[in-house]
């Protein structure tokens, strides 16, 4: 193959800096530089490797949502990444992880990085095929707040008036779209802390709405896997080992297979704590803080068909009446109408986590020190 090279030293100009040591300080910057910076307490970063996150499809078909993920998926060019579930490795991921650098020369990107011991380069254009990902856009770092990413954020929001920089992936309001950007959040550009939302992940619902690709979605992977943080990217991995048709070690272990099922929605707020998979009911956040709880599958009120990507509070109470009105009657026992209206303290903020030993979602995950 010619597409990489063994044993070469990797040199270049504006090469992203190599990373620490993962125990070397008690305070570091953020490792995406559109968020607000975390701190790890230096006995907890160890620089373990996650399990990427995978698609549950069973929650997304009982919640009517599965036809709008996969439409997203496919306007956003991850049809081949998103259908991958390979086993990912401990080591494997690990190395290539906390060895990986971005060069983003003008005309010759390239990407370096370990695959167990084998130091090896790859042009841009390449790492983007091991991905599956089509390699357009522009590869330039994101400005802070661009304007086509700000709109964005606030149609998807109902008007979040928030900066990009501290705007919250629950304040996105079509279910469809929220459980995309947690995808994104927890896969693609894998991260401990997915409260918050950034720039690299609006990106990608411009590409997974629109179908434009205007930002190189690759290029963004690129950054992220060369930033600080916690490790992620084990899918990314097992991708570039197959694509370089490179032997796995056979000593190395698998990591345990995480899926965005019912108890991981209910951590991350999407759903109330007793929804099922016969029963899920959908928390929408408004700007002003209060939620109105909605049973899926509700295809009029969230399809992605429809614009604005997202619903007034007026236009979701609306829906509630008209749904509880045809419970009531559909049903020879009906039970008095239900009060939709919620507010939750710190709405805004994603801090709820249950915990539930059967799911996948908690098996083999590392915690880490709440983003401040």
């Amino acid at each position: 193959m010619d597409n990489f090279n063994f044993g070469e030293v990797f040199q270049g100009e504006a090469t992203s800096s190599r990373r620490p040591s993962r125990t070397a300080t008690r305070f570091r910057q953020s490792y995406n530089e559109d968020l607000i910076a975390p701190s790890f307490e230096p006995e907890e970063d160890h620089g373990v490797p996650n399990a990427s996150s995978f698609p549950c499809y069973d929650f997304l078909s009982n919640a009517g949502l599965l036809d709008d993920f996969l439409t997203l998926v496919g306007k956003a060019g991850l049809t081949t990444y998103v259908g991958d579930e390979s086993e990912q490795y401990y080591m494997l991921t690990k190395i290539f992880v906390e060895s990986f650098k971005f060069n983003n020369k003008h005309y010759h990107p390239t990407v370096a990085f370990k695959i167990y011991g084998k130091p090896i380069t790859m042009k841009l254009g390449d790492f983007c095929a091991a991905l599956g990902i089509a390699p357009v856009g522009t590869a330039r770092k994101i400005e802070d707040n661009p304007k086509e990413l700000l709109e964005l954020y606030r149609g998807i929001t109902n008007d979040d008036s928030r900066t990009i920089q501290r705007g919250k992936i629950r304040n996105i309001q079509l279910p469809a779209i929220k459980y995309f950007a947690y995808y994104i959040a927890t896969s693609i550009l894998g991260r401990e802390n997915t409260s918050n939302i950034s720039s690299y992940h609006l990106a990608f619902l411009i590409a997974a709405l629109t179908g434009d690709t205007p930002y190189h979605l690759g290029a963004l992977v690129a950054r992220r896997l060369s930033n600080k943080g916690p490790i992620f990217g084990g899918t990314i991995a097992s991708r570039i080992l197959a694509y370089l048709e490179l032997p796995l070690d056979p000593t190395d272990m698998k990591l345990t297979p995480i899926r965005l099922d019912i108890a991981a929605m209910k951590s991350h707020q999407f759903i109330t704590t007793d929804s099922s998979l016969d029963n899920i009911v959908y928390r929408v956040l408004f700007a002003d803080g209060e939620e109105r709880e909605v049973p899926l599958p509700q295809p009029d009120l969230f399809s992605i068909d429809r614009k604005p990507w997202s619903r007034s509070k007026e236009e979701v109470d609306e829906q509630l009446k008209i749904h509880s009105f045809h419970q009531q009657h559909d049903s020879e026992d009906a039970e008095p109408s239900y009060d939709y209206t919620v507010t939750y303290p710190g709405a805004s903020s994603s801090t709820y986590a249950e915990y539930d030993p059967s799911s996948s979602y908690y098996g083999g995950a590392t915690s880490w020190a709440p983003w401040g």
